[in-house]
């Protein structure tokens, strides 16, 4: 390989370096309770970093709404972060990740906890016979397809 085309590959590789450092700051330009949970949802779901702000942003605004409700709770919690993150589960999946998040928890104290953010207005509920299956309130498309690894749906 000649020096030219050596030095050509390093620009392009620079350039990509320096693209992806341009994102890195416009990310931490967010509001800083934000960019935490972005880093917080990259981290534990192991997403890219543009899914776990748009992920950070849905949390942030659950989690004002509802201040202390929600946001003292861990299992509370880890339910709105599993649904910002993957969109609509089931009880089942949603059991899952949260167990993922936390290391347990029990099915009868996510379904209080579900029952819970329902009436706080945080999730919506829809039953589809024997299944129930959990969304952010007013989240139509969020999370990574519904249908991915967890969703159950």
């Amino acid at each position: 390989m000649s020096l030219e085309d050596r030095l050509e590959r390093l620009e392009r590789m620079l350039s990509r370096v320096l693209e992806k450092l341009e994102r890195l700051e416009r990310i931490v330009g967010m509001a800083g309770d934000e960019a935490r949970l972005a880093m917080e949802v990259a981290t534990a779901f192991a997403i890219p970093a543009q899914e776990a702000v748009a992920a950070a942003k849905r949390i942030a605004k659950v989690l004002s709404s509802v201040e202390g409700e929600v946001a003292d709770d861990g299992i509370a919690r880890a339910i709105v972060e599993a649904l910002a993150v993957n969109g609509p589960m089931t009880l089942r999946g949603l059991e899952r990740e949260v167990r993922r998040l936390r290391g347990t928890a029990s099915r009868s104290v996510i379904r209080e906890r579900v029952r819970r953010l329902e009436e706080l207005g945080v999730v919506e509920v829809e039953r589809r016979g024997r299944r129930m299956v959990i969304r952010l309130a007013g989240d139509e498309e969020g999370g990574r397809d519904s249908r991915g690894p967890g969703s159950g749906v």
